[in-house]
């Protein structure tokens, strides 16, 4: 009869893992989900900024300079953001040339 101890022994010790592994386990994955949720927003908010940021210098373009055009303003901004701190990969960038590279239309109002 001395398996039988050992057994429950072995059993009692399973179940007291399996919870602290499981609790464990679902902690990390919520810590995974945090820091991916967190990264993207972050993303976004440079996205956003820069986004802001390039509007902003297309209308003091149109306003300060004189016969500017808009597609004149934005070649302005594009080879202004196109710097030498930015390198290729690199997501303002990205965004920089995609963002301002196509024509959107500033206002539709009918009356």
């Amino acid at each position: 009869m001395p398996r039988r101890p050992s057994v429950k022994i072995a059993a009692v010790s399973r179940d007291k893992l399996f919870w602290p592994a499981l609790v464990t386990v679902i902690a990390l994955q919520l810590l995974a989900f945090w820091m991916l949720c967190s990264d993207q927003v972050r993303k976004a908010e440079v996205r956003n900024a820069t986004r802001h940021v390039q509007q902003v210098a297309v209308a003091d373009c149109l306003r300060y300079i004189p016969q500017a055009t808009l597609s004149s303003c934005i070649q302005r901004v594009d080879q202004n953001s196109s710097a030498p701190g930015a390198t290729a990969g690199d997501d303002a960038a990205v965004v920089n040339r995609a963002g301002m590279s196509s024509p959107v239309p500033v206002n539709f109002s009918y009356r």
